[in-house]
């Protein structure tokens, strides 16, 4: 008897955990869907300006590498701003959402880090191009990482025949495989890294707030 109890609670919390899990990727989700609506609305011109109609620091960076070439990457951070108890004149801002766009000797890269309100990493979306993962071909990888408040809740990794467009699911679960923690390792010190430079650039370009 005592067995049965065990194991029925154990699948009951099983069952809550995965619903917890499948709630906050719905939350991500519809937040991911939100700003990517933002962004494709926000897009004209201002003629007084120049920008455009959105909350963003853009960076491009340009420079010649040995070996591979030219290299270019361009970087936009979207924001929006925090709740203003003090009647600041400007209120303060909150990084939401970053892409970046670069190439390395002719592949094209693409990555997305969305953000929580407390600067949490919230869900990482990379395409990587021509990945010989393992040792057989190469392959387009897309890679999507979820989280809550910072803490791995899912993974997902599609793969796809060069140039194809045609992914299918690698490999789906709640931790990182080893083949993939190289990749893994390396967006989360970039979400890291993007948050760092986005307050470096609030510090020196939007001092209004004091």
């Amino acid at each position: 008897m005592k067995k049965t109890l065990t194991i029925i609670m154990l699948c009951l919390a099983a069952n809550v955990q995965w619903g917890w899990a499948q709630n906050t990727m719905a939350s991500i989700r519809q937040r991911y869907a939100d700003m990517k609506e933002y962004i494709n609305t926000h897009n004209g011109t201002n003629d007084n300006d120049g920008a455009e109609w959105m909350e963003c620091y853009h960076v491009e960076a340009r420079h010649f590498l040995p070996a591979t070439g030219g290299h270019k990457e361009d970087v936009y951070m979207y924001f929006g701003e925090k709740e203003n108890p003090n009647d600041l004149i400007y209120a303060q801002h909150f990084l939401k959402f970053v892409t970046t766009k670069y190439n390395y000797a002719v592949r094209e890269y693409y990555e997305e880090y969305l953000y929580d309100e407390d600067g949490n990493i919230a869900f990482i979306y990379a395409l990587q191009p021509w990945l010989d993962i393992n040792g057989d071909k190469d392959l387009d990888y897309e890679f999507r990482f979820y989280f809550n408040k910072g803490k791995l809740i899912n993974t997902i990794v599609k793969k796809s025949p060069i140039g194809e467009n045609n992914f299918v699911e690698e490999y789906s679960g709640t931790t990182v495989r080893k083949a993939h923690q190289e990749f893994y390792q390396g967006f989360i010190a970039k979400s890291k890294g993007f948050m760092k430079m986005f307050k470096s650039m609030e510090e020196v370009l939007y001092n209004y707030s004091e």
